[in-house]
């Protein structure tokens, strides 16, 4: 299985902006309505929990290259007991 992580155009400019990273994208980029962040293999069907540090890291502010999600302390419980006994493995 393959989960894909898509961010809406809107917030990859939103991120950007506050990182102050000038990017120049093509117009058939620029048109695309959402962007790829992340393709994750996995064995099951249905979303695993993210990793912790991504968690950690998307609660940091647009400026620090997070998503700006305030982080949730069950889910991130969740994610640790999830990757407390799994690996990843690329």
């Amino acid at each position: 299985y393959i989960d894909l992580i898509l961010y809406s155009r809107e917030q990859i400019n939103k991120e950007n902006a506050a990182m102050e990273k000038n990017k120049s994208y093509t117009e058939e980029q620029e048109a695309a309505p959402w962007g790829i962040v992340s393709i994750k293999a996995q064995d099951v069907d249905y979303e695993i929990p993210m990793t912790p540090i991504t968690a950690m890291r998307n609660a940091l502010g647009k400026e620090e290259g997070g998503s700006g999600v305030k982080l949730e302390r069950e889910k991130y419980m969740e994610a640790f007991r999830y990757w407390n006994d799994h690996a990843t493995v690329s």
